[in-house]
């Protein structure tokens, strides 16, 4: 006997229940998105340098919608 014909079929079992996706919130956003809003408030405050990582991190939350 050949080893293909010692295989069984493959049958789905009835009534098992697929495996559930965790849910999540809203997609968070992009990083050309984060770039472009904290591009704009560097712009707001006057173009100021030394506020890099202040203006990136509250164009996250905003974009998020934590603010």
């Amino acid at each position: 006997m050949s080893e293909t014909s010692k295989r069984r079929p493959t049958t789905k079992r009835p009534g098992k229940a697929k495996e559930r996706q965790p849910v999540r919130g809203p997609a968070a956003p992009s990083e050309e998105e984060v770039r472009r809003r904290a591009y704009e408030l560097y712009r707001e405050r006057g173009e100021e340098p030394g506020h890099e990582l202040d203006d990136w991190t509250r164009a996250e939350r905003e974009l998020r919608g934590d603010e």
